[in-house]
């Protein structure tokens, strides 16, 4: 994949917009100690430092989502980018909340899609986010009402692509009425591949790109 730093292989996840390393950074592994879903405890600085490594080897995709150490993990990439988010492409989620005691809410509301757009692109420090997902279906809501918020949020500049993760062929139908759907994630690994093949249905009637979750497990 690469022979020395800085030479890892890119490709087009979107078009001519984003060329982006076959290798992703995932945003869980620095959540810290800060809650929510990741892998335990790693320093401010260590975080940090691991952001610059990877870059130098040439991964320009930084995979994150507010429940990853309750906003961690997005603080952390934000202050990694400060000064170097040119050429760098971060993505972010909403639809996995969290109350005041701490307990998730999977939820796909557009009010609380909202909300968590505006608190990303503040523990971001940026003012757009390259992709911008659906983090799971969530059978009480109507995704298009969810797609409407994130379809107002790229006409104003705040995400530039819009993706769904770990979806199904119906969300993704409904969805694609209200504005188009960019990407494509779910998980994929050798002991899980039902999320990605279910990816696959959409994959044939139409040339979105993927991208895989936990495919390391």
């Amino acid at each position: 994949m690469h022979d020395d730093k800085g030479s890892m292989l890119k490709r087009e996840l979107i078009s001519n917009e984003i060329k982006s390393s076959i290798i992703g950074f995932g945003g869980a592994s620095i959540s810290g100690e800060g809650a929510g879903y990741g892998f335990g405890h790693i320093t401010e600085e260590d975080s940090i430092s691991l952001i610059h490594e990877a870059i130098d080897y040439g991964v320009n995709l930084f995979d994150t989502a507010p429940i990853y150490g309750f906003g961690e993990s997005e603080r952390r990439i934000g202050r990694a980018l400060k000064h170097k988010r040119e050429g760098n492409y971060i993505v972010s989620k909403c639809g996995i909340d969290w109350h005041s005691n701490g307990r998730v809410n999977l939820t796909n509301e557009p009010q609380i899609a909202q909300k968590m757009l505006d608190e990303s692109l503040k523990r971001l420090n940026t003012d757009y986010i390259d992709i911008y997902m659906i983090h799971w279906p969530d059978k009480r809501v109507d995704i298009r009402h969810s797609m409407e918020i994130l379809s107002k949020a790229k006409e104003k500049g705040k995400i530039r692509f819009i993706g769904l993760c770990n979806t199904n062929e119906e969300d993704f139908k409904k969805a694609s009425e209200i504005d188009k759907v960019d990407v494509l994630q779910g998980e994929l690994n050798f002991l899980k591949t039902e999320s990605f093949f279910e990816i696959q249905k959409i994959l044939k009637e139409s040339e979105i790109k993927t991208m895989s979750w936990g495919t390391l497990e």
